[in-house]
């Protein structure tokens, strides 16, 4: 029903299937991300699971042997990143339910992930998914995270590093282990960090993660480290440290109303330019994750809202009871109206003043913190990008060719062209018009598998199974 509704007319099915043989995509728009301009009525000829051609739609010219799926005016669009990325699991979801979680990104055509936080488990699942076991995305695990110390009632997952012994330690045992990046959050101190950076560079291995108040930004930009979150952005835009000793919103600040929200008054909106600069010299890519921190920090959402988000059934129901715990914490006695507009537009100037000084901006949704989820997510921060002031195409650039630049997968994935990987979703509508439509998801190819809209609504049941949770 779904199909015909859409006007796509799907002449075979297939759901976790390989290819041996060419499959072709007649009769559809092409939106390489080599530049925005479409290019019209072609059809997409697939073979050993890369792209032969990219041809003009001949309706009489016919493909002997071949699987055809008739796109009758659909989008093609390399398939979306998400470079932050986290499972239920961390948050205690039982470990059976990890081959499920992981269709989450997929059905909403996400089909390349990082993992945040690293686990053995997660490695596992990584080579389950490259060698056909399990239907998922590519994934690329970041290690489990660096820390100088943990105060929180959450078990850690990774490592305490007080000294440069310990951190070059932990660098090296996880560049044994198989983990695609070093995870680095807040509390470590100059000494660790620098030990970190220094050890990951010889083992050639890249950082990515916090910025926290001992390190500062200017050190970590010096570092060429990876940054998440605009973490300490917004404490090099105060006066001096006389403002609450430098220290504001970035990371765990964002919860603290009495002292790190009221410095918001004293940020200098004009110094972002300059800070742009900055970032772009110090060539590193950003996930600003800015969904997240806008939706959640500074605009809210009634319960009627969050019940009309389109994961809110998939969500575990102990997810669910934390998340409104926590929200309810926030929202019951929330920093003032004026300080949270105020928080807002400065994150969305991040994003405008950073594009235009040329940094490469990746898409992040940062789920399954509150009700984000993996997948559903990266459609939010998508338009998130459009509202802070991008162009459908410079944000749809945030969640493909950039990530896939930054990875060092450009060559096979990230854009639309002959001889990459086959690695796309089709769009019943265009993004570029609206980018909103990067919901209206009709099929998906990754990872050596294609999947029509039956395959994965039967992928969003299996899903369910642990809803209840």
């Amino acid at each position: 029903m779904k199909i015909l509704l859409f006007g796509i007319l799907f002449i075979v099915s297939f759901y976790q299937v390989g290819f041996s043989q060419d499959i072709v995509f007649l009769n559809v728009n092409v939106i390489s991300m080599r530049d925005s301009v479409i290019a019209t009525n072609k059809t997409v000829v697939v073979r050993n699971n890369k792209i032969r051609s990219i041809e003009n739609f001949d309706s009489k010219k016919l493909y002997a042997k071949s699987r055809v799926v008739n796109g009758n005016g659909a989008y093609l669009i390399p398939g979306f990143f998400d470079m932050h990325m986290h499972f239920y699991y961390d948050f205690g979801l039982d470990k059976r339910f990890l081959k499920e979680e992981i269709k989450l990104p997929l059905v909403n055509g996400v089909t390349t992930v990082r993992i945040m936080n690293g686990r053995s488990e997660y490695l596992q699942l990584k080579t389950d998914i490259s060698n056909g076991k399990t239907p998922g995305p590519e994934m690329f695990v970041a290690s489990p995270q660096l820390v100088g110390r943990w105060p929180f009632r959450d078990s850690l997952v990774g490592k305490i590093v007080t000294n440069a012994k310990e951190a070059e330690d932990a660098v090296k045992l996880f560049k044994r282990e198989g983990y695609d990046a070093i995870k680095i959050t807040t509390l470590v101190n100059v000494e660790a960090y620098n030990a970190i950076i220094s050890t990951a560079e010889k083992e050639k291995i890249k950082v990515t993660g916090h910025v926290g108040p001992l390190v500062r930004l200017d050190r970590a930009l010096a570092a060429h480290q990876q940054i998440e979150h605009f973490d300490e952005f917004i404490e090099t835009l105060l006066p001096d440290t006389s403002v609450n000793h430098g220290n504001s919103v970035s990371d765990y600040g964002i919860w603290d109303r009495k002292r790190a929200w009221p410095t918001i008054e004293y940020v200098d909106e004009n110094k972002i330019n300059e800070l742009a600069q900055k970032v772009k010299a110090a060539n590193i890519y950003i996930t600003a994750t800015n969904f997240f921190f806008t939706k959640y920090f500074a605009i809210g959402a009634t319960k009627e809202e969050i019940e009309q988000f389109p994961q809110f059934n998939y969500v575990p129901a102990f997810m669910k009871k934390r998340a409104d715990e926590s929200f309810s914490y926030y929202w019951n006695s929330p920093p003032s109206e004026e300080l949270r507009k105020k928080y807002l537009r400065i994150r969305y100037k991040f994003v405008t003043a950073l594009h235009n000084a040329g940094v490469k901006l990746m898409t992040g949704s940062d789920s399954p913190e509150w009700y984000l989820m993996p997948g559903f997510t990266i459609h939010d921060e998508i338009e998130s990008f459009v509202k802070a002031g991008l162009s459908n195409y410079a944000a749809l650039q945030t969640a493909t060719i950039n990530p896939a630049e930054y990875l060092g997968i450009a060559n096979r994935k990230g854009t639309l062209e002959v001889g990459k990987e086959a690695d796309f979703i089709l769009l019943e509508k265009n993004p570029l018009n609206d980018i909103r439509n990067t919901r209206t998801i009709l099929s998906v190819y990754s990872h050596r598998k294609f999947y029509d809209r039956a395959a994965l609504d039967q992928l969003l049941d299996d899903i369910k199974s642990f809803a209840k949770e």
